[in-house]
């Protein structure tokens, strides 16, 4: 085989030496252009614990390769960090002096770099440069998602500098427990070149890759990561946030984050997890094994609370079951969320009762449409009955934050009898009227490397290769998104806006109107509601969440305050809801952008009923 020869050749010609002491780093997760010091204060961007690199540090050390000769540099906890000691002096490329005092102490034979989002790529290739500029003979490697995903984009010899640039000397792919501790192995001379799987690299004007799979076992998926020096406890919320449930988090809380499996049965064509782990694969761990990392955790560095980073928490009946018990046996008492969502299909009786009791405070569902014809398009696991089946089972327990993870923009599939139309996303948003859910997040379809519905985008010429590689295509929703400039932009003069949900719902909507599509929803699905909530539980989780909107993440966000003093007057905080209304329409007049939506939502009708109910409980 051509491939594994010349990559068997250049691995030994890139470490003659062998290679026994590895450096992981985990570049910072905002490229310098798109970072803000402001959200940055907020602890709004993300300070994930590098599960990753830790997990791999100890597949590594299970293979026999010294603990002591392996390594995680966490450049974006200390960009927190740094931002958090002395936000005036805050120099983003610090990361710079760090980063060549750590190779000058450390010496290692390799450095290991990761990219889980897109976004991070532009960062992650820049560090890699100044590896090389710093120590030309050093070889970088890369792994992570979005460094597997682009793997297929690489078509002719200028899409090697496209996708990787020439940094990089060899990309690890997938998910490595088994694979790079394999590909060290026969570098050490220790395995044959069979061993060579789920590995790429660059040959000159030349890109060879092996994409197949090493094979799993117990042994190397009941890992308890080990996290080296790295101050677990510090991270969130200390520094930024883990999840989309922080602001549920009792004062005092430390989090962090932990994987049960890996994989996912399902294999939605906009999803890259398949891609990732194998369609329809989920690597599971024993039960026993993830609650000795939880106990790990809580003991070592005073987690209270943990995201699971599973894509398909709930696999496996039995197994999530006793998972769940063992965690209450235990007495761990840590509470957790679902941040990356549930199959809806998989949720039973038996599951949310297991999942309460064991600390459950929030979780996602992984909706996306409410349309059926879409949900089978895009090959959704789950289906409306499923929704109405899961949203039935969880509405027993309101002490569980439900969120439904929804998309907008799918494009046509006209053989399937989709068009795009203003329907589809009317039908998401009465499923989500009917399920009464707690919230909705809902994001314009975004475009990952490699998956079916964008491969077939590239193919129409409707996104650029260079955009979908270097992250600036991305969100629209978000700390990094598009929607928060565009209020900035829009405070003085604002584009005229609609409620397009309204009229002809058989009317193709076009790209550009995505984004207002995309407020329309989410004002029809998660605060048009709000009025009807009269459950106390709710409104008290509500209330959190408001607060974490309103003062935290949407400083002048009018919408915002005029909701969070419904909510309050709800709960017979009267002064606080005057004040809320007051800032609502403060904002409402001062920027275009709100007042705009105000007008086409007639908000200003909304917030003069509410003054009046408030002057009239005086």
């Amino acid at each position: 085989m051509e491939e594994r020869k010349v990559i068997a050749e250049k691995l030994k010609k890139l470490f003659p030496n062998g290679c026994t002491r590895i450096l992981f780093v985990n570049p910072p997760n905002v490229p310098e252009e798109d970072y803000n010091v402001a959200v940055a204060k907020d602890n709004r961007y993300p300070v994930y614990p590098p599960t990753g690199f830790a997990t791999l540090s100890a597949a590594l050390q299970s293979r026999g390769y010294a603990r002591e000769n392996i390594d995680i540099l966490d450049l974006n906890l200390l960009m927190q960090m740094s931002l958090k000691k002395d936000p005036d002096a805050l120099r983003y490329d610090f990361w710079k002096d760090v980063l060549k005092k750590k190779i000058e102490e450390f010496k290692p034979d390799a450095v290991g770099l990761t990219c889980m989002f897109t976004i991070y790529w532009r960062q992650t290739r820049r560090i890699a440069e100044f590896i090389k500029d710093f120590n030309p003979s050093l070889p970088v490697l890369a792994g992570g998602v979005h460094t597997s995903d682009t793997v297929g984009l690489v078509k002719e010899s200028a899409d090697i500098d496209l996708v990787y640039g020439r940094a990089f000397d060899m990309i690890y792919l997938y998910e490595g427990n088994t694979s790079f501790p394999d590909i060290l192995d026969f570098i050490n001379g220790n395995a044959g070149d069979e061993k060579l799987l789920q590995v790429a690299l660059q040959d000159g004007d030349n890109f060879f890759s092996i994409a197949t799979r090493a094979l799993k076992t117990s042994e190397n998926m009941n890992l308890i990561p080990d996290y080296h020096d790295l101050p677990i406890g510090e991270y969130a919320p200390a520094h930024g946030r883990i999840g989309t449930y922080y602001w549920l988090w009792p004062e005092g809380t430390r989090a962090a984050t932990v994987n049960s499996n890996i994989g996912c049965r399902a294999h939605c064509s906009f999803c890259s997890v398949e891609l990732f782990n194998g369609r329809g694969i989920v690597f599971t761990r024993d039960p026993q094994n993830v609650a000795d990392e939880l106990q790990m955790l809580k003991e070592k560095y005073g987690i209270s609370h943990f995201m699971w980073l599973d894509d398909d928490l709930l696999h496996g009946e039995k197994r999530t079951i006793a998972l769940f018990n063992e965690m209450v046996r235990r007495n761990l008492n840590m509470t957790w969320d679902a941040s990356n969502g549930i199959i809806a299909s998989a949720m039973t009786e038996e599951i949310a009762a297991a999942m309460a009791e064991s600390g459950c405070i929030g979780i996602s569902i992984g909706i996306e449409s409410g349309n059926a014809e879409r949900l089978k398009a895009v090959y959704k696991p789950s289906g409306i009955k499923h929704f109405y089946r899961c949203a039935e089972i969880l509405h027993k327990y309101p002490q569980i934050f439900v969120k439904a993870l929804l998309m907008c923009g799918f494009p046509p599939i006209p053989e399937r009898g989709l068009y795009g139309t203003i329907s589809e996303e009317l039908d998401t948003v009465n499923l989500m009227r009917d399920l009464n859910l707690d919230w909705g997040t809902i994001q314009p379809l975004n475009y990952i490397p490699g998956v079916e519905i964008t491969n077939h985008a590239l193919e129409q010429g409707k996104i650029d290769k260079k955009s979908l590689i270097d992250g600036t295509e991305r969100p629209f929703v978000g700390s990094t998104g598009g929607q928060i400039k565009r209020e900035k932009q829009e405070e003085m003069h604002a584009e005229r806006f609609e409620n397009l949900l309204l009229g002809d719902s058989s009317r193709i909507s076009e790209a550009h109107e995505i984004k207002d599509i995309w407020f329309a929803m989410d004002f029809l699905i998660n605060y048009e509601r709000l009025p009807n909530e009269n459950n106390p539980i709710k409104l008290q989780m509500l209330r959190k969440l408001f607060i974490n909107i309103c003062d935290k993440t949407h400083h002048t966000n009018a919408l915002g305050n005029l909701y969070f003093a419904v909510i309050e007057s709800k709960l017979g905080n009267i002064s606080e809801a005057e004040r809320r209304l007051a800032l609502a329409e403060q904002f409402a007049g001062d920027s275009a952008f709100w007042r705009v939506r105000f007008e086409a939502l007639n908000l200003f009708d909304v917030a003069d009923q509410l003054k009046q109910k408030l002057s009239d409980s005086r």
